[in-house]
Parts: structure tokens; sequence; C-alpha cells
């Protein structure tokens, strides 16, 4: 009856851990997923350059009023973001009601949400679309002698 006993004891102290001799197997280790770029880091493949000036921004979009129709005061984020740093917590909160979102946390928290907010909202509005050269009416070419009078009505 001993030797059951030893037996039983013996194996019961080995499970879970290598024979003698044996090295366990290493574990692989995990690799970090790549990053997505993100849509204002791409770059273009035309090869020309769509960075406005800031201040040409500003003046386009306080002819254009965007102010009043947006509820982030802007469309740029460059902008909305420098906006932002100027706020108090109750200002913040104010944009926040415009916008949509709960006005709830701390000032960080509510940066983050405006910010992504903002980023949801006007993900793909700063296409450049580059149609050519415009097109030019002939006031000498029947055709578009016609074309010329149907507009000016």
């Amino acid at each position: 009856m001993s030797t059951k006993k030893t037996n039983k004891k013996r194996a019961a102290s080995s499970k879970g851990k290598p024979a003698r001799g044996v090295k366990p197997a290493k574990r692989a280790k995990a690799t970090k997923a790549a990053k997505k770029p993100e849509l204002k880091d791409l770059n273009q493949t035309t090869g020309k350059t769509y960075e406005q000036n800031l201040e040409y921004v500003k003046k386009l979009e306080e002819i254009l009023e965007v102010r009043k129709s947006n509820p982030y005061g802007t469309n740029d984020a460059r902008i909305f973001e420098e906006n932002m740093a100027g706020m108090s917590l109750t200002e913040l909160q104010e944009v926040a009601v415009r916008a949509g979102v709960f006005p709830s946390g701390n000032r960080t928290i509510l940066k983050n949400k405006l910010t992504k907010a903002f980023k949801s909202e006007n993900l793909g509005t700063n296409v450049v679309i580059d149609n050519g050269p415009p097109f030019e009416l002939d006031p000498n070419n029947p055709k578009h002698k016609k074309l010329i009078e149907i507009l000016e009505e």
C-alpha cells in the first residue's frame, strides 16, 4: 500500500511541472499593432501642397460666418484646438451643449470629448478637389453666345 501512496504523491507533485532536464518552451512576445496614420498626417500623391495658412483660414471663416453655423465655431481642427486652449470649464460646457455632447467631467475630459466629436463630425470635410482650370466661354462662338444669353437671364 505504501508504494501506491508514494506514486500518487509523486504523480500529483509533478503535475504542471516539466520533466527533469527538459526546459519549458519560451513564450512568444506580443507585437504591437501598427498604428494607422491619421487623416491629417496623410500626404497627397499629386505632389501639391494643400496646407493653408492659418490666418487665411480664419479670415475666410469670418467672411463665411462659420461661427454662426457651426456649433464648434470653426471647421479647422487647428483653430478649434487653439480656441479650446483659451476656454474655461463653463465655456467648454457651453460648446459641448451646442455640439450635442454631454457636458460632464473635468476640463481635460471635456476637451477630449469635444475633440473626438469634432473629428467625427468633420471627418472628410477638408478635402480639396482640383477641377482644373475654369471653363471659359467665347462670345464669338455661336453656341457659347447662346449659353451666355441663357445664363444672363
